[in-house]
């Protein structure tokens, strides 16, 4: 029998790359405004190369580009999520899948940032929201598959996120059991990679509307467009979750790598 090969909408793929490139460059700039954290004799080599993008980095992380940016992109990703909830076979086991990598991501980040001091520990990022968003939704849809429902319960936790205003929520600098549950529902911060239920989920709630209602019949809104100009980021999306879980330690090993050719030492 021929295998039929699954088609894959190209702007849903090329929505998800962009946004997974532009987190990588956003996760750059942390990394590279982390530079004297990284290297105890950071300002004793005066490498004029490296002290360029540790200025542009900060710079970067500072600016109105950096804080409003993050959410456009954060929001995009999440969108297409939610519009992809509607082309899985089972979004419980894709929810399952996702929230079993976040769980390996936490236990590694986190043993990392009490063996070594850095700060790069994931309690409840991206993938760890994802993971918990789409499970989430499915069970709410479970309840009532109706799009008017959904999109108002989105909206709704939307709303309560801009009510608390999500943005200004401060961090904890430890982690305690008691506080565990405000870190996952939205009400404070922890980590180096940081997204509450609140008000995130919202977002893929919503997306799982749009998905229904511009791509009921599973194809491209804009066929015509589909060249080749946009590969890197369709491929980029497509492999959005390899890219995720590799990019820090691949970013941190070239960030570390670089430094040491340049002189500077832990």
């Amino acid at each position: 029998m021929e295998k039929v090969k699954k088609y894959r909408i190209w702007e849903l793929d090329f929505l998800r790359g962009l946004a997974i490139l532009l987190m990588v460059f956003d996760h750059l700039m942390f990394d590279l405004k982390s530079l004297p954290n990284w290297f105890s004799n950071f300002y004793s080599v005066g490498s004029p190369f490296m002290e360029w993008l540790y200025d542009f980095a900060s710079l970067y992380w500072e600016s109105a580009l950096r804080a409003y940016g993050h959410i456009v992109f954060v929001a995009i990703f999440l969108l297409v999520s939610g519009i992809s909830f509607n082309f899985s076979r089972s979004n419980l086991k894709r929810g399952l899948k996702f929230l079993a990598v976040a769980i390996i991501i936490s236990v590694i980040t986190m043993t990392t940032e009490v063996v070594s001091g850095l700060q790069i520990g994931i309690l409840f990022g991206i993938i760890h929201l994802f993971a918990v968003g789409t499970l989430l939704t499915y069970l709410f849809r479970k309840i009532w598959n109706n799009d008017v429902f959904i999109l108002a319960l989105g909206l709704i936790i939307i709303g309560i996120g801009f009510y608390i205003e999500w943005w200004k929520v401060s961090y904890y600098e430890t982690i305690t059991f008691s506080r565990f549950f405000e870190i996952i529902i939205g009400l404070k911060g922890y980590g180096a990679d940081y997204f509450g239920i609140i008000p995130y989920t919202g977002v893929i709630m919503v997306g799982t509307v749009l998905g229904n209602l511009f791509y009921s019949k599973r194809v491209s809104l804009l066929p015509g467009l589909d060249k080749k100009w946009n590969r890197p980021f369709v491929f980029a999306g497509q492999k959005s979750l390899i890219i995720f879980v590799t990019h820090q330690l691949v970013i941190l090993t070239l960030v570390y790598l670089l430094g040491y050719l340049l002189g500077y030492r832990l």
